[in-house]
C-alpha cells in the first residue's frame, strides 16, 4: 500500500505541490492515477469535476526526491482537492504491470491557484488540463422542646428527716436557664440565609478560533483562520465541540478532515469515532456511518499501523 502525501514546493507557490509516492515500486514512465473521495464515491476528472466513473489521469515520469518517487503537479489536482477539505480522497496508482492504492495526505500550508491570483506555470510542469440555578438552603428550625411536668410523689406517712433543700434550688436554677433559653431561642430574629454563589461563567475564548469569530457567519473564513493561528489538538477539539454545539456543522468537518488529512492520527481517530455507529450521537453534526468511519479508521493504520484501537474498530466494522 502506497502513502501518497502533497507536499508545498519551495517556496510556496499558490496552485502547485509536491506530489510524493511513498512505497510505490513501479514504473517512474506511463504511471497514471485515479482519485475518488469518500464522501459520494466521485472520481476527479482531467477537467477538474467529478463524475461517477473512474477515470485515470496520466502522470509526467516521477523522479526520485530522496529516494521518494514523486512528481509536480498543478491546479488541476490541486484546487478541486482544496476545494472540499472535509473530503477524504484515496489515490490508485498503476503503470503496464503494477498497480497499488492509499489515502492521500495533504500537508497544512498548501494554496489553491485562487489565492495567489495569476500564476505562471513553473518550468517543467506538465499539469493534468491546465488550460440549573443552585436555590439557597432554607434552615429548618428544630421542634421547641415539651417540658413535661414531673408527677409528684406522694408524701409517706411515716415521720422523715428533714431533708437537705440544696437540690431543689439546684434544679429551679436549671430549670430557670433552660426558660430563658427558650425565650431567647423564639424571640430573636433569624440571620438571613446567604445566597449560594452563581456558577461561574463559561470561559469565551478570543483570536482567530475565539466565539465571536466563529458566530461571525463565514465559516470558510473562520476555519482558515483558525488554522492559520496553528492551535494545538486539544485546542481545536475544544473549538470543535463549540461548533457542535452551536450547530455549526460544516466548521466541525472542515476542521477534523484539515486536521486528519495533514497526518494528526489523533484527530483522525476522533473523527472516525464521529461516524463510528459505535460511539456516534444521532442527530447532531455526525451521524452513524460505518463506511465513513472505516475509511479514517484505515487512514490512521496506513500512518499508524501499531495502532491497536483505529486496528481494532476498522477489523470490526469491515466484518
Amino acid at each position: 500500500m502506497i502513502k501518497p502525501e502533497l507536499k508545498t514546493l519551495t517556496p510556496i507557490q499558490p496552485g502547485f505541490a509536491l506530489l510524493l509516492l511513498k512505497g510505490w515500486k513501479g514504473d517512474a514512465e506511463g504511471v497514471t492515477i485515479s482519485v475518488v473521495r469518500n464522501q459520494d464515491r466521485l472520481y476527479l476528472d482531467s477537467h477538474g469535476d467529478w463524475v461517477s466513473g473512474e477515470i485515470f489521469l496520466a502522470l509526467p515520469p516521477l523522479i526520485q526526491n530522496e529516494e521518494t518517487p514523486c512528481v509536480q503537479v498543478g491546479p488541476s489536482l490541486i484546487d478541486p482537492l482544496l476545494a472540499n477539505r472535509q473530503a477524504a480522497y484515496r489515490i490508485t496508482i498503476k503503470d503496464g504491470s503494477n498497480k497499488d492504492m492509499g489515502i492521500l495526505t495533504i500537508a497544512e500550508g498548501l494554496l489553491s491557484s485562487q489565492a495567489g491570483g495569476e500564476n505562471p506555470l513553473p518550468e517543467n510542469i506538465q499539469t493534468l488540463n491546465d488550460t440549573p440555578i443552585v436555590q439557597p438552603m432554607s434552615v429548618q428550625e428544630p421542634e421547641p422542646v415539651v417540658l413535661e411536668p414531673v408527677a409528684e410523689k406522694p408524701v409517706s406517712q411515716l415521720p422523715q428527716k428533714p431533708k437537705s433543700k440544696l437540690p431543689l434550688f439546684a434544679g429551679l436554677a436549671i430549670l430557670l436557664l433552660l426558660l430563658a433559653a427558650a425565650g431567647w431561642w423564639f424571640t430573636r430574629k433569624p440571620e438571613p440565609a446567604i445566597p449560594a454563589a452563581p456558577p461561574a461563567p463559561v470561559a469565551k475564548t478570543t483570536g482567530p478560533c475565539g466565539d465571536e469569530q466563529m458566530a461571525s457567519g463565514n465559516e470558510m473564513a473562520f476555519v482558515k483562520g483558525c488554522l492559520r493561528s496553528q492551535p494545538s489538538s486539544a485546542q481545536l477539539l475544544e473549538v470543535i465541540a463549540k461548533a457542535k454545539a452551536a450547530k455549526h456543522c460544516d466548521i466541525a468537518q472542515r476542521l477534523y478532515a484539515y486536521k486528519a488529512q495533514s497526518g494528526d492520527t489523533q484527530m483522525a481517530v476522533r473523527y472516525a469515532q464521529e461516524y463510528d455507529p459505535k460511539t456516534a450521537k444521532p442527530g447532531g453534526c455526525f451521524n452513524p456511518d460505518a463506511e465513513t468511519a472505516a475509511y479514517w479508521y484505515e487512514s490512521v493504520v496506513n500512518q499508524d499501523p501499531q495502532n491497536n484501537e483505529a486496528k481494532a474498530r476498522l477489523a470490526e466494522l469491515k466484518k
